[in-house]
This record gives structure tokens, sequence and C-alpha cells, in this order.
């Protein structure tokens, strides 16, 4: 009797309790990595995945979930049974402007949650006077500075380091050039651009060769709905038109912009005009649980003039820039993604000196992949790894020399060079109380190949580099930040291959450089309250085998490797919102750099400090910025010192109906003559400005 009493009873026995298992995200649907769940009595407590994940062991009703995120509002919520599926918990922000301005160093970089590193996120269309370059909308953020002539080639510094060493990222592509100043990703106009992510510190494992500085990744806009903008400058009498509709499954946008020379306080006339067309048009399918995203971008540059002292003794143009970027990228709901690129490329250069006229024709088509996977080992450690490759193939620079009353001299110095990068890495991110630590590796290699036959040019190289980081939270909205991480850039195809007639005079390149080393440290701290955040950051970066441009002979340059250098500094940057209709905010930074010998290194920018204000009421919005950049008195290789200045700008814009709204603006509304670097055939920036644009919707 007793051995069926046995049997029977596990029958009506309760069934055994389940674990809870739930996901945390934002009102808008995006995990939330690293939020603290608990238990309302501290019994249990867990933190989400990256893909805000959590699992609880077995509870009993009723129920109390507390859940805690430094830049969320806390959520408590109670339960009187437990769920039947997966708990799904939304948290609100304690400000929207949170999700703009700190979002995640994630590769592909959509996910909301602590990451150590410092970043800043960008939304250039939804500026009431939007920047007419890439390099406008950049030179807000801490850290980041222009570089090289200036116009609407110019290029940025992230952290005093400048050209080759900060990776350019469109649509998850490398965007890289023949052009010895840097990489320039403004063929995509800022009104197509959705958002822009500037991540700053060393993040080539994460991202790849050349993000010493760091990192700016443009994503094209999508449209879900029809939308035109139309707008005129006084600088130059710049003139733009846009247009964009689609829905949640395609996307395309239409943009053209046209600009006459503009001048400078002084009356100096900057040659600075150009003509450009650009588009982005994106589809989306939807596969079970996985999805495919097509993108395209083309771009048409012509006659597209460079500002500089040299002008107009010296006139340098590239008459034509062509574009078409094509990104084909699979996503799994699993956590993996595996993405295909192709981007042909051409950019033609003109340079009219007394008695010569000299043409380079630079063409390429780059191409590559990237795959990665993420796992979760347990409630408390992630681990993400995947490959990149990236490639060039028919890299050639062909120039055709016309002294004058000479026979044309024909001088190719890239002759189908190749390039050939794979790289493998892992990361992994670990919960270790209520702080993350984040670490990671990358195994690099490449091979350079230039000119054909027996006597072509062949080099290969490989490295590894790594980081460390960590995020510890120490009150409630405060954390504390820490990064020591190895970066590596290998020597482009120009340094080492190209000799020529460039914008700046002649190059002579040098096939003997060694790749770039770099070591970085920073500790920083960001607090988060419900109508303020701060961020302030301290940096110290030391490069080994720096590679620097050196003036052989007048107007000639050449590259070689010194032996090290060190650039170090801080950065800070934060917003107060005192009233519903008001904000705001600030920024600054200081740094310094030089070589082993206690020169002053090149790129390094003066130090800065800006505040700015803006104002909202009924169809009303009004804003204002004023930065003072401080002088630059000890320029480095090819600079020169230049003044400390006062820019003023300001915005209105009044929305005539739902549909329609008109914007006003000034710039340098003081009409002070400054250069927008201090590079040493840099041109002063244009004068005070005034403009208008129109947008509409339905």
């Amino acid at each position: 009797m007793l051995e069926l009493i046995g049997l029977l009873l596990p029958l009506f026995a309760p069934a055994p309790a389940l674990a809870l298992e739930g996901r945390v995200e934002t009102r808008e649907g995006v995990p939330v990595e690293h939020a603290w769940v608990a238990t309302g009595d501290g019994a249990h407590e867990t933190m989400t995945d990256a893909r805000g994940r959590f699992r609880l062991p077995p509870l009993v009703p009723p129920l109390v979930l507390v859940v805690h995120h430094p830049r969320f509002d806390p959520l408590t919520t109670t339960f009187d049974r437990l769920p039947t599926s997966p708990l799904v918990l939304q948290l609100a922000g304690k400000q929207t402007v949170f999700e703009e301005i700190v979002v995640s160093a994630e590769r592909g970089g959509e996910r909301v949650g602590p990451v150590s590193v410092a970043v800043s996120n960008l939304r250039p269309a939804a500026e009431a006077a939007p920047p007419a370059t890439l390099g406008e909308a950049l030179e807000r953020v801490p850290g980041v500075s222009e570089s090289g002539q200036g116009g609407i080639f110019q290029v940025y510094s992230i952290r005093g380091v400048a050209r080759q060493r900060v990776l350019t990222l469109f649509a998850g592509a490398p965007i890289v050039g023949e052009r010895r100043a840097g990489v320039s990703a403004s063929f995509l106009d800022p009104l197509l651009m959705g958002a822009v992510e500037v991540v700053r510190g060393p993040s080539s494992t994460y991202y790849g060769s050349g993000a010493l500085g760091g990192v700016v990744q443009v994503f094209p806009r999508t449209f879900d709905s029809p939308w035109a903008a139309a707008g005129w400058d006084g600088a130059g009498d710049e003139r733009y038109l846009v247009a964009g509709w689609g829905n949640q499954a395609w996307s395309l946008g239409l943009a053209h912009r046209r600009a006459d020379d503009a001048e400078a306080p002084d009356g100096t006339r900057l040659n600075s005009h150009f003509a450009q067309s650009s588009a982005s048009l994106s589809r989306r399918w939807a596969w079970g649980e996985r999805t495919v995203e097509l993108t395209l971008v083309p771009s048409w540059g012509e006659d597209i003039g460079k500002a500089s002292t040299d002008f107009p003794e010296q006139v340098t143009t590239y008459p034509r820039e062509r574009h078409l970027l094509g990104t084909l990228r699979l996503q799994g709901a699993e956590g993996w993604s595996f993405t295909l690129f192709a981007h042909p490329n051409d950019l033609t250069t003109r340079d009219v000196a007394p008695g010569l006229l000299a043409v380079v024709d630079n063409q390429s088509l780059d191409l590559g992949a990237s795959g990665q996977g993420e796992w979760s080992l347990g409630r408390s450690l992630t681990v993400q790894a995947g490959f990149d490759y990236f490639a060039r193939r028919g890299v050639t620079a062909e120039e055709r020399r016309m002294p004058e009353g000479e026979p044309v001299e024909t001088l190719t110095t890239l002759d189908d060079a190749a390039l050939d990068d794979l790289a493998a890495f892992a990361t992994a991110r670990w919960a270790w109380g209520k702080a993350t630590l984040l670490g990671g590796g990358r195994l690099s290699w490449e091979r350079q190949q230039n000119g054909g036959g027996p006597g072509r040019d062949d080099r290969d190289d490989s490295a590894w580099n790594g980081f460390l980081g960590a995020v510890v939270p120490v009150a409630e909205g405060v954390e504390l930040t820490a990064n020591l991480g190895s970066g590596l850039r290998f020597p482009t195809l120009s340094e080492r291959f190209f000799t020529g007639t460039t914008g700046r005079g002649g190059v002579v390149g040098n096939p003997d450089l060694e790749p770039e080393r770099s070591l970085s440290a920073d500790v920083g701290v960001r607090l988060f309250g419900s109508r303020a955040y701060l961020a302030a950051f301290a940096f110290h970066t030391a490069i080994d085998d720096y590679i620097e441009r050196l003036e052989i002979a007048p107007d000639l340059l050449t590259y070689a490797n010194l032996q090290s250098g060190t650039i170090e500094g801080f950065e800070v940057e934060g917003f107060w919102i005192p009233a519903a209709a008001w904000q705001l905010t600030w920024s600054g930074h200081w740094m310094e750099g030089e070589d082993d010998g206690g020169g002053a290194l090149a790129d390094v920018p003066a130090a800065r400090v800006e505040l700015g204000g803006r104002w909202r009421g009924g169809a009303w919005e009004l804003g204002s910025r004023w930065q003072y950049r401080l002088d630059k008195d000890d320029p480095g290789s090819g600079e020169k010192a230049i003044p400390a200045a006062h820019l003023v700008s300001l915005t209105a814009s009044y929305r005539l109906s739902e549909q329609l709204a008109v914007s006003l603006h000034a710039a340098n509304l003081l009409d002070e003559l400054y250069f927008s670097s201090a590079d040493r055939k840099v041109s002063p920036s244009p004068r005070r400005s005034f403009g208008v644009g129109l947008r509409w919707s339905p």
C-alpha cells in the first residue's frame, strides 16, 4: 500500500517551479545591456546580457522586480502570478537625449548599454541649420577637430590623431583613399546621413587597422514617408535640394548641393566651389527571424576647389570624384551577422602652377566581407568573435605632367596596386557584481603589392593588438570608466609607393615604412541625472614608429617613421535642462603632443571650449552656440601658429504648419578671421554668413 501511495503522490504534487526569464529594452524596443534586475527583497539579482536578456532562479509569487540602469528611470513591477511567457520590461530614459548623446560602441553599433569608451552620436539632418559637410558636423564633438586645408574635403583629427590614423566606416564598410591628407566621407550629403557615431580612443581591436585615434561611423538615413528640404547659405552662395521617400521595406534619398567660391573676413577669395549629387537607396527583407538589407550609395562630385594659401598662384581642383558604395548585410536574431561590400571609386586632381599643368587620375575597387557571432556563456559572460577581410584591386595613380613648352610626361607610380587585409578578433564582456569588464584581441595580416612584372613591390605585415576596459557604477546615476588598449596602423599604399604631385606640393613615397603602434590609456566619469548629464575623460597615448610628413625640399614631402611620440589631454561634455523648454550644453578639450626629441607633433589641435543653448516654445525653436578656440603657438611639422577666435552662431526655426517649417541661421556672427586648423597652407575660414532653409513632410 505504501508503495502505491509513493507512486501516486508525484501525480498530485505541484509542478516544479521554472526559472524566470525575460528581456529589458527601451520603449522603442532596443535591448538594454547590463541593466541590474533584482527581486524586491534583494535575495536574487542578475544583470542583462548583450541582448537585454536575464534569468532568475525559480520564484514564488507575489513577486516584486526592480530594474536599475544609470541612464534610465528605475522600474519597479509587481506580479501576483508568474508570467507564462518570457517577460518584457521596458525602461524610460531619464531624457530621450541620452540615446542621442551616449550610444554603444559595439560593432554594428545601435545597442544602448554601458560601455567603457567615449562615444558621441550625431544626427546632422536633425539640426535646424544642417552642416554642409561631415567635418563641419564633427567639430562639435569634444576631442574632434578639423585637420588639413578645409573645403568640402575637410578631414578631421580625434584626440590629436589625424589623417589615416582615424578610421571612417560608411554603412559598415571602411573608406580609404589616395589623398595624402586623409579620408573624407563627405561624398554623401549630410541631410542623407542618419546617425554619425564618433568613437574616441583606440579601437583597432573592434574595427581594424587605422583606428588609433578613433572611429567615425556614418549610417545612411532611411525614409519611411515623403520628405523634402531646400536651402541657401551666403558663404559661397551655397544652395541645396534634398528629397526622400519610402516605407518600412525600402527607402530612397536624393540630394544636390552646389557652391561658388566663398570669401574670408579680410576679403581673401577662397577656392572652395563645388557641385555634388548623391543618393542613398536601401531595401530590407524579412526572412523568418533573419533580416537582409541592401544599401547603395552613389555620389558624383564635379569641379571641387581646394582652398589653400597657394591660391591663386597655384590652383588645385578636383574635376571629378565618383563613388558607388554597396553593402549587403544578413543578420540573425541569434546575434550573428555577415556583411559583403564593394566600393569602386575614382578621383581626378588638377594642379595649375606657373609653367606647369599636372593631372593625376586615381582609381580603385575596394571590397570585402565581415562576419561575427555572439554567445552568452551563463548569466555573466558574453563572447563575440569574427573576422574582417578588406581588399583593394586596380589601385592606380597616373600623372600627366605638361610643362610649358615641353612634351607631356606620363608617370604611373601606383600601377595596378593591390592590398589584402585579413583579421580575426574576439572580445568578451563579463558582469562582475555591478561592474562590467571588457577585453579582447585582434590578429591582423596585410599584404601590399605595386607594379607589374619582376620588379613588383611586395610587402607583408602582421601584428596583434588588444584592449581591456571597465565600467563601474559607484552610485545611482554615476559610473567610472577605464581603458587600456594597443592600436595598430599599417602604412597605406600611397605612403609607401606614390611619388608625384598633390594639392600641397610634391610627395615621395617611402617603401620602407613600418607599421605604427600605439598604447593608450584613459579614465573617465559619467553622471546621469534626471535633468543633467556630465562626462569627463583624461587620456594618454604613446605612439611608436609614428609616420610623419617631412619636408626634404621646398614643397617636396616624404614620409618617415619617427622613433616615438606622446599625446595627452582631457575632454568634457554635458548638458542641463533647467525647464522643459530649455536646454544648455557645454563641451571642451585640451591636449598636447610631442615627439621623443621634445618637438611638437602635427595635427594636435588648440584647446577649445563651447557653450550652447536651445529654447522651444509653440511653433518656435531658437538656438545659439559660442565656441572659443585658444591660440596655437606650438606648430608641428607642416603647420603654422594660429590666433585665438570667438565663433558665434545663431539659429531660428518656425513651423508654418504641420507639414512646413522655415529656418534662419547665422554663422561666424562676429566676423572673426580664424583658421579651421593649423595646417601651414590652410586659408582663413569664410566670413560672416546668413542662410535660410525650408523643410516639408506630410
